[in-house]
């Protein structure tokens, strides 16, 4: 492992993009949504096997 880490390797880069938020969800959607804005709303949805 201390080889992996004096290489000076990059790991991770974010992207970003720029957002408009137009609409908003009421406080309690919102709290089960996870989120404020429907715009970033991004349900996780798992496999079968």
């Amino acid at each position: 492992m201390e080889a992996a880490t004096q290489m000076c390797m990059r790991l991770a880069q974010a992207y970003v993009p720029f957002q408009i938020f137009t609409n908003r969800w009421d406080p309690m959607k919102a709290l089960m949504m996870g989120t404020v804005f429907p715009e970033l709303y991004r349900p996780y949805h798992s496999k079968k096997c």
